[in-house]
């Protein structure tokens, strides 16, 4: 059989569900995506047996139906070195062997039988229901991702929590030194509460699927599983289990001491004092007075240092307080809106970091412990 599609258009999508691939798969058929075709239209699966992408994409011409699997790393290097094209893709009906033909050559490649591909489990158990635009999902994930811990000894911590309350949908993760918090406000949770926890690799998974998309994301949260849906994608994957941390209870609430800044020109200053930071610690030294905010870092065994003041709008005591500058500026380069807050109750509590105007139908909330000094 025969059929036609745009090389662009098919490495895109390969690229996007290919990430679901892991080196070492449990069985050998993993190591290949799924192609199914059904009239002009071309399903591709890739799995890792515990989460499965699938994209579904438009072909120019097919000539017959046929599903066959083909090694995902040789089809995907293969095809995002060439230039935009159409591609025919010649698959022989016994033997399953793909040519790959294109303007200049072709590429031959052995398929296997697409009936030794794992097929996902339907999911029976009750879920709630979900639908959120694409853009205020990936942008709580990016936050979120962030501020995600990597610890082997409480995997709960190691995810993106969604929570439900009202009808909010709460996007967090915490290491316990750092917390991104992203409240999407509005959310029809068909009057249902709960907290899910979606691994970090998996919510990898899920922003790089939603990286292009402009539209709305319907998904599905049960006790087991999750399944998030756009028009071209489609990712069903595993929850872990367990209790998240009752985060909204370290976030403080009277932090009097309340400074003001131009975003953009912040982190542009972070990223120059940062040059002369030690590498081992990152420390950064916040001096906060009326009217301007002092940033320093110093490098003593190599005697470099570097100082560098911008105007703000503070308000509260003067104050001189240290974080660790790369997790610093990660937090605030996922700040949007022009200006941020950093609101401080004493030099040993949590700073809390927020945009001064919230988006409509969202409020972003980041919350970093500072870091011990001397002097």
């Amino acid at each position: 059989m025969r059929f036609v599609i745009p090389s662009s258009l098919l490495s895109a999508h390969l690229q996007t569900i290919g990430r679901v691939i892991v080196q070492k798969n449990t069985l050998p058929i993993l190591d290949c995506f799924k192609f199914e075709t059904s009239g002009l239209q071309l399903t591709i699966t890739a799995s890792d047996s515990d989460s499965t992408m699938v994209t579904v994409l438009p072909m120019e011409e097919c000539d017959a139906d046929i599903s066959f699997a083909v090694n995902a790393k040789t089809l995907q290097d293969a095809i995002k070195e060439l230039p935009e094209q159409p591609l025919e893709f010649y698959v022989h009906g016994e033997t399953l062997e793909v040519t790959i033909c294109y303007q200049n050559g072709q590429y031959k490649i052995m398929g296997q039988d697409a009936l030794d591909y794992p097929v996902p489990a339907e999911n029976d158990e009750e879920t709630v229901k979900l639908t959120v635009p694409a853009e205020q999902l990936l942008s709580g994930l990016s936050r979120a991702m962030v501020a995600a811990a990597n610890d082997v000894l409480r995997p709960q911590l190691n995810t993106v929590c969604f929570d439900l309350k009202g009808n909010d949908l709460s996007l967090v993760s915490s290491n316990g030194n750092q917390l991104a918090l992203t409240t999407i406000k509005g959310v029809n949770t068909e009057g249902k509460e709960g907290t899910f926890l979606l691994a970090t690799r998996i919510a990898g998974l899920l922003r790089g699927m939603l990286a292009k998309q402009n539209e709305d994301v319907t998904f599905e949260l049960g006790s087991r599983g999750a399944v998030f849906s756009t028009s071209e994608y489609r990712l069903t994957c595993r929850l872990i289990e367990g209790r998240y941390p009752n985060y909204r209870s370290v976030i403080p609430h009277d932090n009097s001491n309340v400074v003001k800044v131009d975003r953009a020109g912040f982190i542009s200053m972070l990223r120059r004092i940062l040059v002369f930071a030690n590498p081992g610690i990152v420390l950064v030294k916040l001096a906060l007075q009326q009217g301007s905010l002092q940033v320093s870092t110093q490098y003593v065994d190599f005697g470099r240092s570097a100082e560098e003041t911008m105007l703000c709008d503070y308000t509260g005591n003067p104050m001189h307080i240290a974080f660790k500058g790369n997790t610093l500026l990660d937090l605030v380069q996922h700040i949007d809106g022009d200006e941020l807050s950093l609101s401080l109750s004493d030099p040993s509590r949590a700073g809390v970091i927020m945009p001064v105007e919230q988006k409509e139908g969202e409020e972003v909330l980041m919350l970093l412990m500072p870091s011990v000094f001397n002097g």
